[in-house]
């Protein structure tokens, strides 16, 4: 975008550059000329019927007259830089005469002998047409514009006159000024034409390319789970194969035994693939959150308690850290979140912590307000922590440290608490593991 813009700025630039150049040309400065000389003699024209300047015919005009002549010349030219006129007569020829944007010292007062000869003319051309009159005088290095007019119907004889000078620039420097301006115009909207084409094949590409990524990023996300999910059945499969055929080989004295042994490891097993295709199934399937009004407190305590005869059984101890002196006494924190999945990413959580926890370790699971205003839900442990080669593909399916697990557990909390519009992640602690899940604060 910012080069398109740049391209149309410097296109834009360059018309309007050519633009100006072309109106430099010969024919068009002495076109505006003309125009203007012939506004300022109509200007004069009607100055001269408001002041009635009858008096400048006589032989003799008074100095009022005179006064007055100069003051309708000075207020009509004024505001016409470069334009000199006055009032003709006829058998006397200028009698008034006034150039006011003269950039020379003093008051120019003096007619231009020069341009006398073709100001008679024009007026002349004027008092007997009884209308507006232009005339040129070509020049190299300038051009001077005429124009006259009959000052009054009442006074006949008595005409107002203009001229302009109009520098020139020569031909020969103008004509190769427009044909670089235009070619350098040109290339602009060529390079522009070309960088969109190159442009729109490099954005089929790039979707090209990134389709591909896709394709090749699912194809390896579906290897990866395959080899995970293959890694998974075949285990149960081997231990139920590895049973079944002990039982069958056993002596008949055992047998009955042996065979008790393996239908009781072909439950244990089955059980687990039982887990395996339902976390599956959780992971693959749109996971809808229904929030309700909960009070994250509360929460902790239910699945502290949900988990502490597992945790003494096996010597850990579990506790449940509040924040301290918040909320306010007599008060609750009370949140929308659903209570189902929340459970249920909680209790993943602390299933990895109390396996990953030494006897006579302990559990935390944790309630705070983040300084962003964010709910956070936390569980840790003082085990041996996660290795550093599991850190970065700790959510991921199949990411697993413990014996016996399916690596599906913290993949499945990330999916619950991104259906909450939360994020959770990996803590950076001294010893053991702490995994932290952030749900945005929307109070009931």
């Amino acid at each position: 975008m910012i080069l398109w813009l740049t391209i149309t700025a410097v296109a834009l630039l360059l018309a309007w550059l050519l633009l100006l150049l072309t109106r430099q040309g010969t024919e068009q400065q002495v076109a505006r000329a003309r125009d203007a000389a012939g506004i300022s003699c109509n200007a004069l024209q009607a100055g001269a019927a408001r002041a009635d300047l009858q008096g400048l015919l006589s032989d003799t005009p008074s100095a009022q007259h005179m006064a007055s002549a100069q003051a309708v010349l000075d207020l009509a030219l004024r505001d016409r830089p470069g334009m000199e006129g006055g009032f003709w007569r006829t058998g006397t020829g200028v009698i008034a005469y006034a150039f006011p944007t003269y950039d020379g010292t003093g008051i120019k007062r003096d007619a231009p002998i020069a341009e006398m000869e073709r100001i008679t003319s024009t007026a002349e051309r004027a008092r007997d047409a009884s209308q507006l009159v232009t005339d040129l005088r070509p020049g190299l290095r300038e051009a001077v514009v005429f124009a006259a007019c009959p000052a009054s119907a009442d006074a006949a004889g008595l005409v107002a006159w203009t001229l302009m000078r109009v520098p020139l620039i020569s031909a020969s420097v103008v004509n190769p000024l427009i044909f670089a301006v235009s070619l350098l115009l040109g290339m602009v909207l060529v390079s522009g034409l070309w960088l969109g084409r190159m442009l729109g094949r490099w954005q089929r590409q790039t979707a090209q390319m990134q389709q591909q990524l896709v394709s090749a990023e699912r194809l390896a996300t579906l290897g990866r789970l395959s080899a995970g999910l293959a890694h998974e059945i075949r285990n149960p499969l081997a231990t139920m194969r590895m049973k079944a055929e002990t039982a069958l080989a056993a002596p008949e004295q055992v047998r009955q035994a042996r065979i008790t042994g393996a239908l009781e490891a072909v439950l244990t097993q089955t059980a687990r693939l039982e887990a395996l295709v339902s976390s599956l199934l959780a992971l693959t399937q749109p996971l809808r959150v229904e929030p309700e009004a909960l009070d994250p407190l509360a929460l902790l305590q239910e699945r502290r308690l949900a988990h502490l005869e597992m945790a003494q059984a096996q010597g850990t101890e579990l506790q449940a850290v509040l924040p301290p002196a918040e909320p306010a006494p007599g008060q609750r924190w009370m949140v929308m979140l659903d209570h189902a999945q929340v459970c249920r990413a909680l209790d993943n959580l602390l299933l990895n912590a109390l396996a990953h926890t030494p006897r006579g370790g302990c559990v935390q699971l944790g309630c705070e307000r983040t300084g962003t205003g964010w709910l956070r839900l936390w569980v840790a442990d003082d085990g041996a922590g996660i290795p550093a080669e599991m850190r970065d593909t700790l959510f991921e399916p199949f990411t697993t440290a413990r014996p016996g697990g399916t690596g599906l557990g913290l993949a499945l909390v990330r999916e619950i608490v991104q259906a909450h519009g939360g994020r959770v992640a990996l803590a950076r602690t001294s010893h053991g593991t702490r995994i932290e899940m952030d749900f945005p604060w929307h109070a009931s």
